[in-house]
């Protein structure tokens, strides 16, 4: 019996009706409920269930051919959908494995109960430039992550319909990751201007609201500084060839998309942190400081880890959390002096912080101000 089949027995018989398939690990289950058609009939999304946290998950089926069933291939893919990716701009992913009798590729990832930013976006017509520059700002956050890596991770199918939107807070992640890595790994496509060009075409649909945009649709877009800069993501301008493609850290410097007045909050992050003796060898820290939510008002953002004095390090424990929270590098200084000060003040006998951290534990609780 595996970790988690004694739970599973745990559930009644009357669920089993309602349950269509367990995960090997028989941690998740996934129900009949489909959440979305991603690619027809090859790519669905249906509602799961973490049997051990309790908690609602996304379960994406990808149908194969034969032509992934080339070992090495294969091997890669699995490789890439196990690599933890940490960043608040993508999604988590929790599990993914291969079936080869039934020729799916399985993944499982967080729910977002708001759906794809293609569905919200047509549900809220009149969203205005300043939300969508702030999606285009997340959108390009997580790229730089993903293609940040030693060896750059590439989505490779990157639409609206991959991306998806907490409506209560104006977050978007990138996700549907490992299902675009194998059409990728597939067709051989390692260059990150694949996802630039992606890009472009969903700023083109956030504007225009068209579900299946191409280039020639540029017309509708009436601003010309919009459509001045989808052209730089889609190399349609002279200066910019496909071999000259901006970068997604490029793009994210991009005059465009400079902060207005509205969500300066962004940049301009206020911190606060507060620490407390756990034992004589960890200290319990609690960050928090200001961010802006789709309508550029301030909201409260908190954060909680651990610290291990013997163990750990501020200059590590800092950048990991400036890196998966998509804060802005210089905040890195500010928050390691303000852990420095305080490991000084609840343990004396460190009178020089440690070198290395561990990043413990991160917990997110949004508090709205607005």
């Amino acid at each position: 019996m595996n970790s988690y089949e004694g739970l599973s027995l745990a559930l009644n018989e009357a669920d089993d009706y309602d349950i269509a398939e367990k995960s090997p690990d028989s941690r998740y289950i996934r129900y009949n409920q489909v959440l979305d058609r991603g690619g027809g009939e090859t790519h669905v999304v249906y509602k799961g269930l973490d049997i051990v946290d309790g908690t609602e998950v996304s379960w994406n089926k990808l149908s194969v051919d034969d032509s992934l069933q080339a070992e090495e291939r294969l091997q890669r893919l699995k490789n890439l959908l196990k690599a933890p990716l940490k960043h608040q701009n993508v999604i988590k992913y929790f599990s993914s494995w291969v079936d080869h009798e039934t020729k799916t590729i399985n993944t499982i990832s967080e729910l977002f109960t708001s759906g794809s930013l293609r569905q919200f976006r047509k549900k809220h017509k009149g969203v205005d430039m300043v939300a969508i520059k702030n999606w285009a700002r997340q959108i390009l956050r997580g790229l730089c992550y993903l293609h940040s890596h030693n060896a750059p991770i590439i989505h490779g199918n990157l639409t609206c319909e991959n991306i998806f939107v907490n409506g209560n807070t104006g977050e978007v992640k990138i996700g549907n990751l490992g299902l675009g890595l194998a059409k990728t790994i597939l067709e051989e496509q390692h260059n990150p201007v694949v996802d630039v060009y992606s890009f472009g075409l969903c700023m083109l649909e956030l504007v225009t609201c068209d579900q299946n945009p191409k280039p020639d649709g540029l017309g509708k877009v009436k601003d010309m500084k919009t459509r001045q800069f989808i052209e730089r993501c889609l190399c349609l301008v002279p200066e910019y060839s496909v071999s000259t493609r901006l970068s997604a850290a490029q793009l994210l410097q991009d005059p465009f998309l400079e902060e207005t007045i509205f969500d300066f909050y962004e940049r301009s992050t206020k911190f606060r942190l507060t620490g407390e003796s756990r034992d004589e060898n960890s200290i319990d820290f609690t960050l928090t400081w200001h961010a802006a939510n789709l309508c550029g008002r301030a909201r409260l953002e908190k954060i909680e880890f651990v610290f291990y004095v013997d163990a750990d390090t501020t200059t590590k424990v800092t950048e990991e959390m400036v890196q998966e929270l998509g804060l802005p590098k210089e905040d890195t200084s500010t928050i390691g002096d303000l852990m420095d000060n305080w490991i000084i003040k609840l343990v004396p006998a460190c009178k020089k912080p440690s070198s290395f951290v561990k990043f413990s534990r991160v917990h997110a609780d949004p508090t709205s101000v607005c």
